[in-house]
């Protein structure tokens, strides 16, 4: 490795910054032609021809006598896909050293001393021998060596390499190792990059945030990519630049061999670096297109548009674009009660209508100012129960329909939000209790929903709780009353007779009941006798013992014309029943007592001082016959 060739001759290259030794010898046979480093790369051009020795300092060759050596052979393998009559070396005679380059202006016909082989012989792995060429005893050699030509007369040729090799061979037939030229050609670079994209649409549907803009269908070629890399590529968006502040491109990818920024003011990726086709190919497939505005259908316009361009620095770059079309979706509206899904009213019994929303109704819709319709339902109404809404002012109608056990209301036409919302607010609900009402507090459901047109809202609850009265205890003397209605009048009237001097008799009837649906305990009564006849002498009496033992007490009051019993005590109503039955009626008068009617009114108050309706018991008295 003295870069010698014996004591004949030696050959240096430059590639690039390193010198590289060129003597050593190749073997055309030889598996690997791959590992050779090319001395020059060749550029193609309609009928250029090269010279494989580019400069005379890089040959140093030693003169041989005539005596000394007998010809030169020269080798070239080309690879099978060459034409056979495309590529050749040849040897000028004619030429020019102009600034350490030689040139040629004249290719001439190989001289009489030229012993052309010409033809194709396999030499295996993959190649072939084109030509050989033995030429015998120039005069000088080292001319000759610089007068070696290849030469390229085809119109398209591969990216593979060509081997040229020489030997120097003497007057007894040994050979020098053979030097190896590797070529390879490259065509010019005059194809422009072509950017295609079969898919060039792509939709962002609201709510996304984000879509890929290619998908994997944008492809990058160029005919010179054998020899020539990309230089560099561009995405960048088409629009209002204001717009870029909600918008934007992203590349998800990397590459050592491209580097990549984004510019926020414009919008655009820039993609620099010398890398191939698929490199680039990959990088752009990895682009992004993102929208974070909230309301897509809010946007003065329904697309964009994404350009890439790629270049190769010298052509015209290859550009495509894709179409992002903004898919808007249109939002349902939002419906809230004070901030809120629910709202708890109370609607008293036997009080005025109650306002389910008042006036804390807000209804939002991102992409709509008007609504189409609202629809309120009374979940397993009853027949007592009652809603109302007032559409004064507004083309607003209302249809109620019945749907199995639920009352349906809605409100039908096209009005602004803030027309539904009064209207909405205007909703009441009251209720006629059956009598007496049920003891505690009682709810409804009431839902409500409102509409654009297309999308429904989320549903909104009420619950109104029934807040009833306080009813009195029920007195009845009929045992066969419903005990869950209010005694009629004939179920708490009651008749008995007394006859003179036959007193007293009993006043209240063993089939008496004493009760409340919303209390335990009563808190007094009242006992009254009315149209009395016969003055001080009509008694009305209770076993004032018997109602002392469960701590009632117990008042008397008489005058002329009426008698009045007070109790006064909380005792349970099957209390104040015992002492009740022990009620009596008595007539003092021995000498012709009245006769006619006596009425005894009884009342029964509970803990909160609800009073019952009054029983009336009717006591008829009657004279004896005094013989």
């Amino acid at each position: 490795n003295t870069c010698s060739i014996d004591h004949l001759w030696k050959c240096t290259a430059v590639v690039g910054e390193q010198s590289v030794c060129q003597h050593v010898a190749v073997d055309l046979n030889a598996a690997d032609k791959t590992t050779l480093n090319p001395l020059f790369t060749l550029f193609h051009s309609a009928d250029v021809t090269l010279f494989l020795v580019k400069d005379p300092k890089q040959l140093d060759v030693a003169e041989f006598g005539d005596e000394d050596w007998q010809y030169i052979e020269i080798q070239l393998a080309v690879p099978p896909s060459s034409s056979i009559f495309s590529e050749e070396v040849a040897y000028s005679r004619n030429q020019a050293i102009s600034k350490g380059r030689i040139s040629t202006s004249d290719y001439t016909a190989l001289d009489n001393a030229i012993r052309e082989e010409d033809g194709i012989v396999d030499i295996g792995s993959g190649l072939k021998h084109k030509q050989i060429v033995r030429l015998s005893r120039p005069a000088n050699l080292t001319h000759v060596l610089l007068s070696l030509i290849y030469r390229h007369t085809g119109t398209t040729v591969g990216g593979e390499y060509r081997y040229v090799t020489v030997t120097i061979v003497d007057i007894h037939g040994d050979k020098t190792p053979k030097v190896t030229v590797p070529l390879r050609y490259v065509g010019a670079n005059d194809q422009s990059p072509v950017v295609n994209i079969t898919n060039n649409v792509a939709d962002l549907v609201e709510g996304q945030v984000e879509v890929c803009v290619t998908c994997g269908s944008l492809t990058v070629t160029d005919d010179d990519h054998d020899f020539f890399p990309i230089k560099s590529a561009s995405v960048r968006l088409v629009g209002d630049v204001e717009s870029f502040l909600y918008q934007r491109l992203e590349l998800r990818a990397t590459s050592s061999l491209i580097n990549v920024t984004y510019n926020v003011a414009t919008g655009e990726i820039s993609l620099v670096g010398d890398a191939s086709e698929m490199e680039y190919q990959a990088m752009l497939n990895a682009v992004i297109y993102a929208n974070t505005f909230e309301d897509i259908g809010g946007l003065p316009f329904d697309h964009v548009v994404v350009v890439f361009s790629v270049s190769d620095g010298q052509n015209t770059p290859g550009t495509a674009d894709v179409i992002v079309r903004l898919i808007n979706v249109n939002d349902r509206p939002v419906l809230l009660i004070n901030g809120r899904l629910s709202e708890n009213v109370s609607f008293h019994e036997g009080g005025n209508p109650v306002a389910l929303l008042s006036n804390s109704v807000r209804i939002t819709d991102s992409d709509n100012k008007y609504l189409a319709g609202a629809t309120i339902t009374l979940v397993q109404n009853q027949t007592t129960d009652f809603i109302s809404v007032s559409t004064s002012g507004t083309t607003i109608t209302v249809a109620t329909f019945r749907q199995g056990v639920d009352f349906r209301l809605e409100l039908r036409g096209k009005a602004l939000i803030e027309v539904y919302e009064k209207v909405i607010s205007s909703f009441t609900f009251s209720t006629a209790l059956p009598r007496p009402s049920l003891p505690t507090v009682v709810y409804r459901l009431v839902t409500l929903t409102v509409s654009d047109g297309t999308n429904t809202s989320n549903v909104v609850e009420v619950h109104v709780g029934i807040i009833p009265l306080n009813d009195g205890p029920i007195v009845q003397f009929n045992p066969h009353a419903d005990p869950d209605k209010f005694a009629s009048l004939s179920d708490r009237s009651h008749a008995i007779a007394m006859t003179e001097e036959n007193g007293p008799v009993v006043v209240v009837p063993d089939t008496t009941t004493a009760r409340d649906v919303d209390s335990r305990n009563a808190g007094g009564a009242t006992l009254q006798l009315h149209d009395v006849k016969d003055g001080l002498k009509e008694i009305l009496s209770v076993n004032k013992s018997l109602a002392q033992t469960f701590g009632i007490e117990v008042n008397v009051s008489v005058s002329w014309t009426s008698v009045n019993i007070t109790l006064r005590g909380i005792a349970l109503f099957q209390v104040y029943r015992q002492v009740l039955l022990t009620l009596q009626y008595d007539n003092k008068e021995i000498i012709e007592p009245q006769e006619g009617f006596r009425t005894v009114f009884i009342t029964l108050v509970d803990e909160q001082g609800a009073p019952s309706l009054p029983a009336i018991i009717t006591v008829t008295v009657t004279r004896r016959n005094d013989p």
